[in-house]
């Protein structure tokens, strides 16, 4: 029978195993004794610490207007600091009343190429009437006799 020890938390481990990392449980060892993923969500850390991507940042901002987790919870699974977060929410605020000031969602530049397109189809539009009234008056006018082709 395995005797019970102590980890570093204060915890006692099933199998009598002293946990060599701190925050470990009796739930990361498997049963030979080996250890295995923790379970819960895990941040990828990249290059710089607190380089998130857009994914990222709008999923904490999100999480923090809907009231899922506060300032701190969040600054702590993304590992930045507090006013990394709070900046994050004001940057999205801005978005959001430019985007409403605006009167649609759509950027500068999917309101050009759109303005453009009016512009083509209507220049498209000329022509076609135009070549339509050139095919009627070709077909309505006399012809003069031609040549023979001898």
């Amino acid at each position: 029978m395995a005797t019970r020890r102590r980890t570093r938390k204060g915890g006692v481990t099933e199998k009598g195993l002293v946990l060599g990392e701190v925050g470990m449980d009796a739930s990361t060892i498997g049963p030979g004794g080996e250890r295995s993923e923790p379970e819960g969500p895990i941040v990828a850390r990249r290059g710089r610490p607190g380089r998130r991507s857009a994914e990222e940042r709008a999923e904490a901002v999100l999480q923090l207007l809907a009231g899922k987790a506060s300032v701190d919870q969040l600054a702590r699974r993304f590992g930045v600091y507090g006013e990394t977060i709070e900046r994050w929410r004001e940057t999205a605020l801005e978005g959001v009343a430019a985007a409403l000031r605006r009167g649609s969602g759509k950027s500068a530049e999917v309101l050009a190429l759109e303005k453009r397109c009016k512009q083509l189809e209507r220049a498209f539009t000329d022509v076609a009437i135009k070549k339509e009234l050139l095919e009627r008056f070709l077909a309505e006018r006399p012809t003069r006799p031609g040549r023979s082709l001898k």
